[in-house]
């Protein structure tokens, strides 16, 4: 084996993992910046839930750090920049939260882990009467849009349509905290 040929085979046993390791350098930054924003992370039987982990951290640096609480709205807007469907889950969670805090003060037992979750808060709070119709309604459009964004392939809003989702479903909100308020909480 003479030099060129020794060098030929070096070049090409070396090609692909310069090549990886060119682009996680030259790629370092972004990912770092996305790596937080990740829900979950799976590499072999490497399984990592970042939602859940960081969300559990948040809240306890809350309470040791009053300061580092942030608005729904501020949070949720930063968030459309970069990633427009994660805000859009996290705007739903958002009215998931507030409905089910309005719920659980009206009817003393319920079951709420079922697999169609969503549309049991929405009928319930039809049932109770604890929304008007028009509100019910777009109780179970915002659900739908969800949907969309969490189960359809391929399917991705853009940060206009984002934003005007998370505008909806924070005035949801505001109602449905408004309205939990001023409810009672049921006798067992």
């Amino acid at each position: 084996m003479d030099v060129t040929q020794f060098i030929v085979e070096l070049a090409d046993k070396l090609a692909w993992p310069l090549v990886v390791l060119a682009a996680l350098v030259t790629l370092k930054r972004p990912l770092e910046n996305l790596l937080p924003l990740a829900r979950r992370l799976k590499y072999k039987d490497l399984e990592v839930e970042f939602d859940q982990v960081l969300q559990a951290v948040s809240r306890d640096a809350a309470g040791v750090f009053p300061e580092l609480e942030q608005d729904p709205r501020s949070r949720l807007i930063a968030t459309v920049k970069h990633l427009p469907n994660a805000a859009v889950l996290e705007a739903w969670d958002e009215v998931d939260s507030a409905a089910e805090t309005l719920i659980r003060k009206q009817v003393s037992e319920v079951d709420l882990a079922v697999d169609t979750r969503y549309k049991t808060l929405g009928t319930m709070l039809a049932r109770q009467a604890l929304l008007d119709t028009k509100k019910v309604k777009l109780f179970h459009e915002l659900r739908q849009l969800r949907n969309k964004v969490a189960h359809a392939e391929n399917f991705s809003v853009g940060p206009a349509e984002a934003v005007q989702y998370i505008e909806l479903c924070l005035k949801l909100v505001e109602h449905l905290n408004r309205v939990s308020t001023s409810v009672s909480t049921p006798v067992s």
